[in-house]
């Protein structure tokens, strides 16, 4: 025999009570009361412009080996989602992602250059630091690189977006990749290059500040390193920022 519950009256007339004052404070909010404001993303910034998030650049698939149904495998290099990776060289020692709308410095090989691609520092020492090594491309030749004054660290989202996953030591586009022969030195004329290694973002590791996070740019791996330590960097500006 099934039970069942009987409410009475004083049930009836609390439900009543909290009804109306819920909907007395939804009245009082107004029409957005229904939103939830906690997960509201603002709208961006005017500086974000229209921008498309990168594919990877795998352009192969690499289907499991040891899988034994037929479930279809639509890996990476199948969906290709994002777009594709696109650069444009500015001819003045900078590099243009069409997709992200970033703008990149062009490391050359020359040793007496702030923009030699051999160049490392640490992110945090009493010696040279990426933060001093910026201040002078900001102030190169009295106007900055390429005649602004707005190059910044790259965040790791943002370094990683140049990382070409179809490639490897280094994982980047042509674009960053011309012309890596054994010459003495070379101008943003004449090349374009990468450090076989980890480079610097921007960005600290929450979890222990003294730490920072990295984009290896040999496989293309991201990681943490003690901000001590010496590493690769370069600079970037544009994009979304507030």
């Amino acid at each position: 025999m099934n039970s069942m519950t009987v409410l009475g009256p004083r049930t009836n007339t609390c439900r009543a009570l909290v009804l109306a004052s819920s909907l007395a404070l939804l009245s009082s909010l107004g029409p957005w009361a229904t939103a939830v404001e906690a997960w509201w993303t603002p709208p961006p910034s005017p500086s974000c412009g229209s921008s498309t998030f990168p594919a990877t650049g795998q352009t192969t698939s690499y289907p499991p080996t040891l899988k034994i149904t037929d479930a279809p495998v639509r890996d990476d290099g199948v969906v290709q989602a994002g777009g594709a990776l696109r650069y444009q060289n500015n001819g003045d020692g900078t590099i243009t992602d069409l997709n992200t709308g970033l703008i990149w410095e062009q490391k050359i090989r020359d040793i007496r250059s702030l923009h030699d691609v051999t160049l490392t520092f640490a992110w945090d020492s009493v010696a040279a630091t990426i933060w001093d090594w910026l201040e002078q491309v900001n102030t190169e030749g009295g106007t900055g690189l390429a005649g602004h004054n707005d190059w910044r660290i790259p965040n790791v989202k943002e370094l990683q977006s140049i990382v070409d996953y179809g490639t490897f030591s280094p994982p980047v586009d042509v674009a960053f990749n011309h012309n890596p022969g054994m010459l003495a030195t070379c101008s943003v004329a004449e090349c374009s290059l990468t450090g076989v290694g980890n480079h610097w973002t921007s960005t600290t590791v929450a979890l222990n500040t003294v730490m920072a996070w990295g984009v290896g740019f040999n496989a293309g791996g991201v990681f943490t390193d003690s901000k001590s330590d010496i590493l690769f960097v370069r600079a970037v500006r544009g994009g979304c920022v507030p």
